[in-house]
């Protein structure tokens, strides 16, 4: 039936106080106008000047009265426009009509809304957070309206009847459309307690006489007051369904409840808009846990539709993002719901793919177990066999539904990695390779290259080189990438020794330190693997034609520290060159006793000894004793090297003072030594005489020197060389020969004196007979 349009003015006798009620308009037929009458007088009775109304009317035509009253001068009482709806078959909602304008004060004479006007979202929205802690309360009211039929009256206390009028359009908004056109109303009242309405709404100046919204038992048991003008209102009482939607409106997401009556107060709905809510952090724990206790609930009905599940394993997302949550109850409802579709054979399969579920291991071991014996036990006797086909069930099983370090599946990484550690077992590793390959789960095969590298011992270093050089070494080259570098040398080195031109010894020691290390080795456990992989062996090591060009990619101390020297002894013994990496070598192999035969330690430190004594860091006195004890346990020594010990000593006598060479007899070595050494000697001490020192001809000036030099030079050595009676000779006449000019009679004459008291009247005779023969 249409809706019916009425209009009524109320005035209210002077004398009697009575309220008369008249139409101004013609009633027409089929409206009830006794119960019209009587609900516009009780509710818009009195005093009242304005206010928008709807009520059900108690009387067997049924339907609803829409009232709007305003102050009307011309009429000297209350205008009020009526609408009546026999069924109550509103557009929307009966507060959609609701006209700030028809108050006093505003423009224009319209009784309600235009048609087609609804409240803004957003308005509600911005209302509802401004309202806090209020809102929850209050929407628990309006659900036990419709909850029980005998639920009390909401009083609002507001200043004014638009934010009545909001408090009313929130409830309807929250509401599905067939509540909220039942839901009876009206914007202001004189006298609660007479107004047939569910929410009433009152004014700061309400007669406490009439209603006294503060009295104890008027707010605890009668009504149920939300005052929002200072005073203490009803008890705070809430429930899961207020208190989400009211997080639903405070976070900007109306409810948007469905339109069926029967499910009007479902959670499930409210759990799905949460979704459009970005942040959860104002949700709470106890509503999280409600919602989702609501959600797992849903998840294990089979009428729930595939649209709402989709929504229910994003709310599970979500909800195992923030701390404290427990979800796996719904995350496990899911799984068995998919579960049940797929049926006892695809239980495997659909374990796997959920991993868009946030399912811990107890969870999905205990549904699992729902469905027949865990793959887990399948898995553990199958270790007791080869890997093989038969391994792949159970392993992708657990790959797909199990945690990263289930021990049954480390056992697995174990058994394949000793698989692939023995390619002479071509049968065993093929199927391995087969089966990872199968797997396809490149992160697995990640685990199963890196236990291969474990330890990375020269047994199975051994095992990684056999198997990069074996029929399956194109397919270890495709899992290198973040494998260990252990796995990627060997690799390489299977790939470049490859062939009948393969590199092989120190080229391809080289070849892999500049592809792998940046052209030089930083540690001693790099060392230790590349060496096992180049030169295999117990004893394995470079050729000795190789041994001086390991040093160029590989600091000598890391060889030493590596416990490798006793690998180079040949190159030590017979350099070719005297670079800085063999003095390096020296060095550090000098450093470790135990670590080389006694004979080679000694080639170590006579090479140091040299060394230092010719730049000056190590004295004449020891040198020289300790020198022949080093070169009697060093044994023979290469030919460069010899040469090169003296041309060390050689020049290390040379830039030593005069005097200490007197005192040590150190002479008395190159007197009676090789001719290489004299003549080391003689170009040592021309050397010094050039570019100063202890021969320089400003320092010879000293009669000291001249007086020690002559000495040393003239001394008669038992054994010695004719070369050195050569040299000698040439020495005094072009060292001290050229410094004679330069000495006055004084300083001659301390000579003389110097040589009469370390040599006595011969070595004063000797030096006037060769002074004369100068002249």
């Amino acid at each position: 039936m249409a809706i019916r349009e009425l209009s009524y003015v109320l005035h209210r006798d002077p004398d009697t106080g009575a309220d008369r009620l008249t139409p101004t308009t013609e009633v027409p037929d089929g409206v009830p106008d006794g119960p019209v009458e009587r609900v516009i007088a009780a509710t818009h009775r009195g005093a009242l000047s304005a206010a928008l109304s709807h009520t059900r009317l108690p009387h067997r035509a049924g339907g609803t009265l829409l009232c709007s009253a305003r102050h009307d001068e011309e009429a000297a009482g209350v205008r009020v426009d009526a609408r009546w709806a026999p069924d109550g078959d509103w557009p929307r909602w009966p507060v959609d009509s609701w006209r700030p304008r028809a108050l006093p004060g505003g423009p224009g004479t319209d009784a309600f809304a235009p048609a087609g006007r609804l409240w803004d979202e957003a308005l509600l929205a911005k209302f509802a957070a401004d309202r806090g802690e209020r809102l929850a309360p209050f929407l628990a009211d309006v659900r036990r309206l419709f909850a029980d039929p005998a639920g009390r009256q909401i009083v609002l206390a507001e200043e004014d009847q638009e934010t009545v009028a909001r408090w009313i359009a929130l409830a309807c908004a929250s509401l599905p459309v067939p509540l909220a056109r039942a839901l009876t109303f009206t914007t202001a009242a004189d006298d609660p307690a007479a107004a047939p309405q569910q929410i009433v709404g009152v004014g700061p100046g309400l007669d406490t006489a009439v209603f006294d919204r503060f009295d104890l038992v008027t707010r605890t048991h009668l009504f149920r007051v939300h005052d929002g003008l200072g005073g203490p209102g009803s008890p705070r009482a809430t429930d899961p369904w207020a208190e989400l939607t009211a997080w639903l409106w405070r976070a900007g997401a109306a409810p948007r409840p469905t339109d069926r009556p029967e499910d009007a107060f479902a959670l499930l709905p409210l759990a799905r808009r949460a979704l459009r809510v970005p942040d959860w952090d104002g949700l709470g724990a106890d509503l999280a846990r409600t919602l989702l206790d609501t959600a797992a609930r849903a998840a294990a009905e089979d009428t729930t539709d595939a649209d709402t599940v989709r929504d229910l394993t994003d709310l599970c997302s979500r909800a195992a993002a923030l701390p404290g949550l427990d979800v796996q109850p719904l995350a496990a409802a899911l799984l068995r719901r998919r579960l049940r579709t797929a049926g006892p054979p695809g239980v495997d399969a659909v374990l796997s793919a959920a991993v868009d579920l946030p399912l811990d291991p107890g969870t999905r071991r205990a549904v699992r177990a729902e469905y027949g014996p865990p793959p887990e036990d399948d898995l553990r006797s199958l270790l007791l066999t080869p890997p093989g086909p038969s391994w792949g069930r159970p392993l992708r099983t657990l790959l797909g539904t199990g945690p990263a370090e289930d021990p049954v599946v480390d056992d697995a990484v174990s058994a394949l990695a000793r698989a692939l550690a023995r390619p002479e077992d071509r049968r065993t590793c093929a199927d391995t390779v087969a089966l990872l390959d199968g797997l396809g789960d490149r992160a697995f095969t990640r685990r199963v290259v890196d236990r291969l590298a474990r330890g990375a011992g020269e047994t199975r270093l051994q095992a990684l080189r056999a198997l990069a050089r074996s029929p399956h070494a194109d397919w270890l080259s495709g899992h290198l990438d973040g494998a260990p570098l252990a796995v990627r040398l060997a690799v390489s080195a299977g790939r470049l020794g490859r062939g009948a031109y393969g590199l092989s010894g120190v080229d391809l020691w080289t070849e892999l330190v500049h592809a792998h290390l940046d052209g030089e080795i930083s540690d001693t456990a790099t060392v230790r693997m590349l060496w096992t992989l180049v030169w295999p062996g117990r004893d394995g090591g470079p050729t000795p034609r190789e041994q001086g060009r390991v040093t160029e990619v590989c600091p000598p101390g890391l060889i030493a520290e590596a416990g490798l020297a006793d690998r180079l002894t040949f190159w030590l013994r017979n350099p070719q060159h005297l670079d800085r990496p063999y003095i390096a070598f020296a060095r550090e192999a000098a450093r470790a006793p135990g670590r080389l035969p006694e004979a080679d330690l000694a080639v170590a430190q006579l090479v140091c000894l040299a060394h230092d004594f010719a730049a000056g860091r190590e004295p004449l006195a020891d040198t020289m004793r300790r020198c022949p004890t080093l070169k009697a346990r060093a044994g023979r020594l290469g030919t460069v090297l010899d040469d090169a010990v003296d041309y060390w000593l050689a020049h290390g006598m040379a830039r030593s003072d005069p005097e200490e060479l007197r005192r040590t007899g150190a002479l008395h070595r190159v007197a009676t030594g090789r001719m290489a050494l004299i003549r080391h000697y003689g170009d040592a001490v021309r050397e010094a005489q050039a570019h100063g020192g202890a021969l320089d001809p400003a320092a010879l000036r000293d009669p000291r020197r001249v007086a020690s030099l002559f000495l040393v030079w003239t001394d008669a050595v038992d054994g010695a060389k004719g070369g050195w009676r050569q040299l000698s000779g040439e020495l005094l006449l072009d060292v001290l020969g050229a410094v004679l000019p330069q000495l006055d009679e004084r300083a001659l004459g301390e000579v003389a004196t110097l040589l009469a008291g370390r040599g006595g009247e011969r070595g004063v005779q000797a030096w006037n007979k060769w002074r004369q023969g100068m002249r």
